[in-house]
């Protein structure tokens, strides 16, 4: 989350939002311009002028389909690290990690499954987590961001033992260990 606070500090909120907007749209074809206007809160007229300022850095692309024209952003070299700094699940995993950093009996965090922009499947492995804390944890998350973290505690031990079995075969990333 301090890359987007810092952001926010220097440059121009509605830019910000709208960019936010659309690093986090998973939709095939993008959004259109009231689209993204209702959505970062900010009026047609400015979202259309800061559109075409991000066009015109080659941050995003207008794709034209029919009589109706939507907006993407614009995944190259160039544009990537803007983008995981505005990816929505990158920064709340981030947030996640940071509030359970003081939780001494968490030894590591794996992602499970595939990322989202709306929720994260978390086994946290240690041994004697306060599952209470995790859940206050989880459920300000929730209600902060609108993003659901699924965490399931599990110990080393059990964790080898499940491994083994292929009960969590598929995508595993650590994203916190001690």
């Amino acid at each position: 989350m301090k890359d987007i606070e810092l952001l926010q500090q220097l440059f121009d909120q509605k830019i910000l939002s709208i960019l936010q907007i659309l690093a986090n749209d998973n939709s095939e074809e993008g959004m259109y311009l009231r689209e993204i206007s209702k959505a970062a809160k900010v009026s047609p007229a400015s979202t259309y002028r800061i559109l075409v300022k991000l066009m015109d850095f080659e941050i995003i692309d207008p794709i034209v389909r029919k009589n109706s024209k939507f907006y993407k952003f614009r995944h190259t070299e160039r544009t990537g690290f803007l983008y995981e700094m505005l990816k929505k699940d990158k920064q709340v995993l981030q947030l996640f990690i940071d509030k359970i950093r003081n939780i001494y009996e968490i030894k590591a965090v794996v992602l499970h499954g595939e990322e989202s922009n709306q929720r994260a499947n978390l086994m946290l492995i240690g041994e004697n987590i306060d599952n209470g804390k995790i859940k206050e944890i989880c459920g300000e998350i929730r209600e902060k961001y609108d993003f659901i973290v699924s965490p399931l505690i599990v110990s080393k031990d059990q964790f080898e033992a499940m491994t083994k079995m292929g009960l969590y075969s598929g995508q595993k990333k650590i994203v916190f260990k001690r």
